[in-house]
């Protein structure tokens, strides 16, 4: 079984259909944001549970080894399948400053930055200075 199946597994039992279905890291991460993330905040109350292991994968993902496949590398699937998505929906951009310090997505610019260009990636900045006192540490969180 291919580590990046394996680590969602572990994390995300209730998408073992998703996840045994997915013939990339790159697809698991396009059906996790859709079939799991987005729903997790939209429910009422969001499903806190799931949103932390979502990120708790997505942590996983940044630590693992490189693949030369982009559609088979898990850190650039979690960048271009998760992260650039969190700053056009809402509610996940709302709570970024709980998920990275303000010192990670300033560096990360092109990621949090391509999705919503760049007068809103400088507002999302300044959202994040605004809330710094937010953000938990988590264990295994790397930067993005």
């Amino acid at each position: 079984m291919a580590k990046w199946r394996a680590g969602a597994l572990a994390r995300l039992p209730e998408l073992r259909k998703q996840i045994d279905a997915a013939d990339s890291v790159m697809w698991l991460w396009d059906e996790v944001y859709r079939d799991a993330f987005v729903p997790a905040y939209e429910s009422d109350p969001p499903d806190e549970s799931l949103i932390a292991r979502v990120y708790s994968y997505a942590d996983w993902c940044l630590n693992a080894r490189r693949h030369p496949d982009a559609a088979h590398d898990p850190p650039t699937a979690v960048m271009v399948c998760f992260y650039e998505w969190l700053p056009p929906f809402p509610p996940a951009r709302d709570d970024m400053p709980r998920w990275f310090t303000y010192e990670e997505v300033a560096e990360s610019r092109s990621v949090f930055a391509y999705m919503i260009g760049q007068q809103k990636y400088f507002e999302l900045l300044r959202y994040m200075d605004k809330h710094r006192k937010r953000y938990v540490p988590r264990e295994g969180g790397v930067s993005p």
